[in-house]
């Protein structure tokens, strides 16, 4: 699946942090998403853009999933070999 840099960006930053919850904030400084014109907002649509393209079903997201107020939670077990 084609990925743009911020999305994999993300991508990289819920890979290294599996099974964690991650709030908005520390996902757009892993991200490099982060200036000072940067909204914390910008990281949901974001979130979403990658839902649409590695979900089955994104309106009933499995693999990210929303904690409300506080961020998000990349679900799968990641193993480094």
């Amino acid at each position: 699946v084609p990925l743009t840099v911020g999305e994999l960006n993300l991508l990289t930053a819920f890979l290294r942090s599996p099974q964690q919850l991650l709030t908005r904030e520390q996902l757009l400084n892993a991200s490099r998403l982060h200036d000072e014109e940067v909204y914390d907002r910008s990281i949901d649509v974001q979130i979403l853009r990658l839902r649409r393209k590695l979900e089955p079903n994104p309106s009933e997201p499995t693999l990210i999933v929303t904690e409300r107020g506080v961020g998000y939670l990349f679900t799968a077990a990641v193993t480094i070999s």
